[in-house]
């Protein structure tokens, strides 16, 4: 009986399933279910080498295993040996996680999620320096999963305001960090043009700009319009800016 189970609801690229490719960390793909295949190398390491057939299963690490398994089934193709017995295809389906004792493609506990339907393209603008980020994501990811990737560009993206347009501080453009780039109104398909996210700085509350020595009465970060005029007459503008 083939084992179906539901697999965690978490969606990857391809692209971030290559990148686990040692016995550090395997992962690979089946019929787009991504299977964390870790413990069957970490169970004997320093004790021996690998045996034949988990250097073949490690030699596929981060690959699409998908053509040695039936359409859409956990069941791996098979062909008859020399022996007059039936075996897979792939002979390292016949091994198992040691801890369970299952086949590593019929254990749920390795199940870690799935290929996104489709990557999608965004683009997030600071709008402290101005600086675009172009990033792939997952059609899949809220917001929230949207700017945890992006902490890899930015550390501090928890401490801004992200929105679909510049009007900063209104509720109207605000984006859900719950939901998706589409349940956030974006349209996400090739004839659409890239989504572009507007992130905004705020200060935590009672902090001080001391960059331009410009107060803040509360946690935005806001522009300042308003400066004392300088000594030839002409009013300063400055924008406040802090990180």
């Amino acid at each position: 009986m083939d084992s179906k189970f539901q697999p965690p609801c978490k969606y990857f690229l391809h692209d971030e399933v290559v990148i686990h490719n040692d016995e550090s960390s395997a992962w690979v793909i089946v019929h787009g279910t991504v299977i964390d295949i870790t413990p069957l190398f970490s169970a004997g390491t320093g004790k021996c080498p690998l045996k034949k057939t988990l250097q073949w299963l490690l030699a596929f690490a981060g690959k699409d295993l998908s053509p040695f398994f039936h359409n859409n089934e956990l069941r791996p193709i098979e062909r008859t040996n020399p022996s007059g017995e039936r075996v897979p295809v792939f002979v390292p389906c016949l091994e198992r996680n040691p801890a369970t004792g299952l086949y590593w493609y019929r254990d749920p506990g390795l199940v870690i999620g799935r290929i996104t339907f489709h990557p999608c393209p965004v683009k997030i603008i600071n709008t402290l320096t101005f600086h675009a980020t172009e990033m792939i994501v997952c059609y899949e990811d809220t917001i929230g999963d949207v700017r945890e990737k992006y902490l890899r560009y930015n550390d501090n993206a928890k401490q801004y305001e992200w929105r679909k347009d510049l009007s900063e501080g209104s509720e109207v453009g605000r984006l859900q960090m719950d939901r998706t780039l589409t349940e956030n109104g974006y349209q996400v398909n090739l004839r659409a043009p890239v989504p572009v996210i507007w992130i905004f700085y705020i200060l935590p509350p009672g902090t001080t700009d001391t960059t331009d020595d410009t107060r803040y009465s509360s946690a935005k970060c806001s522009p300042v319009n308003e400066q004392p005029a300088s000594s030839d007459g002409r009013q300063s503008v400055r924008s406040a800016a802090s990180k």
